[in-house]
């Protein structure tokens, strides 16, 4: 009997390793792996945008955020102020004295104003509605003006993390004699307030010092805002984030291409007959 031997034909290149069911598989393993791996080497070149709205590739944002961070830990180590951020904690108290503090206060000269019956509130309830509606927009809007303001100023700060006044532009001090106006304005008006509430009320004696006592707290709290922002970190240290951010986002979807193609080299490996072809041994290994 007479056994039959199967063709020793080489597969050329460009051949499927064998022609079998599983060819077509192995193919669109093949293609899926070449797609993976050039575009996990394309990442690097990915056009992005930075922090203050350039345009870069990635990689020139790996470089500058190295330079970024370098700059930062040189000037940490000569003993520089400038840079540190402030504590979670702080923030927290800033956004309580707002919630507890300001707020309140505010329903409280607005309802004035608008002279809800705290009594009966249901009694007239769009006075009410108008009351809440102004106090949160009073509040939130002073804030908001308060901390970026701060913020603005985070770049004329010293290593000692001081404003020189001397050293401002004109635009920087403009931006100082809002923040004056605007804290300023605030206790005033809920100085006159309270005092007439006071007088009203009878207490004579205690509407100035009680007037006083209110006007000092809303003070002490929108300055508590402005220092917050104006101290926590520097420009430089936000860039330094951005970047870093950006690039780690880039290079975790570059090891995700890079993962799947070893997954699928893997995979191939395991479907290959004995002999591989050449574009079989053109594969990185697994």
């Amino acid at each position: 009997m007479t056994t039959t031997k199967p063709p020793t034909h080489t597969p050329a290149h460009g051949d499927d390793p064998y022609s079998g069911p599983g060819a077509g598989s192995l193919k669109r393993i093949r293609a899926r792996i070449h797609e993976l791996q050039y575009v996990a080497g394309r990442v690097l070149d990915t056009p992005v945008i930075g922090p203050r709205g350039q345009h870069f590739t990635v990689r020139e944002a790996m470089e500058r955020a190295v330079v970024v961070t370098s700059s930062i830990d040189m000037a940490e180590i000569r003993g520089s102020l400038r840079h540190r951020v402030v504590s979670a904690k702080l923030k927290l108290l800033s956004l309580v004295s707002l919630v507890v503090v300001d707020f309140p206060l505010m329903l409280w000269l607005t309802s004035s104003v608008f002279n809800v019956d705290w009594t009966a509130p249901l009694d007239a309830p769009i006075y009410l509605v108008i009351s809440i509606v102004v106090s949160i927009l009073g509040t939130g809007s002073a804030a908001a003006v308060l901390y970026h303001l701060g913020r603005n100023q985070r770049e004329n700060k010293t290593d000692q993390r001081r404003l020189v006044l001397k050293d401002l532009s004109p635009g920087s001090k403009a931006s100082l004699l809002a923040v004056a106006f605007l804290v300023t304005l605030i206790a005033v008006v809920m100085f006159e307030r309270v005092y007439t509430e006071g007088l009203l009320s009878g207490l004579n004696n205690l509407a100035a010092l009680l007037a006083i006592l209110v006007s000092f707290v809303m003070l002490v709290t929108a300055l508590l805002v402005f220092f917050t922002a104006f101290r926590d970190g520097s420009p430089e240290q936000d860039d330094s984030a951005f970047l870093s951010a950006l690039v780690q986002q880039h290079l975790q979807l570059q090891r995700a291409y890079e993962d799947e193609a070893h997954r699928l080299r893997q995979q191939y490996a395991l479907l290959l007959p004995t002999e591989p072809t050449r574009d079989d041994r053109s594969l990185p290994p697994a």
